[in-house]
């Protein structure tokens, strides 16, 4: 089989016309294999996407959130444990079950802080020593980048 730049570019444009993820042709010890890249779509830009209405509301939100983070880190001292990843923020395990910490409680190294869902699983937000919780910096169901402030320790 002889390969030409032709029946690539066929091959590339049967992949869009049928909606197709890989292409493998086989012939005469001679094997071309396309595929499709995959590209992946943060949350934020999949809601922004959809329409003008929620791309307003989108943008009001992180407004919010920065000041409310500042004016935060002005008036309380002390560590900050930030979000490992982006996700939703739970204070318990469940709807209804009772929240992993308190603002004053006194937790145990490697003690459950709160979980980050993302993708639909549940990672545990563990403290990385004995410490004393000050303050919560997001509430219940609250979506959070990467990096965002949740706790600030003693």
């Amino acid at each position: 089989m002889k390969i030409d730049l032709k029946m690539i570019k066929d091959l590339a444009e049967s992949i869009e016309k049928y909606n197709l993820n890989e292409v493998v042709v086989e012939s005469e010890g001679a094997k071309v294999t396309l595929k499709k890249e995959n590209k992946v779509v943060q949350p934020e830009q999949v809601i922004v996407a959809k329409t003008p209405a929620v791309t307003a509301a989108v943008d009001f939100v992180q407004e919010e959130v920065a000041p409310k983070q500042e004016e935060v880190k002005e008036e309380v001292e002390g560590e900050v444990i930030t979000s490992p990843m982006v996700g939703t923020f739970y204070k318990s395990s469940a709807p209804g079950n009772p929240p992993f910490v308190a603002e004053g409680q006194s937790v145990s190294s490697g003690e459950t802080l709160c979980i980050i869902e993302a993708m639909k699983l549940m990672n545990e937000v563990k403290a990385h020593k004995n410490c004393t919780i000050v303050k919560i910096l997001v509430e219940d169901g609250e979506l959070v980048k990467k990096g965002d402030k949740l706790f600030v320790i003693k």
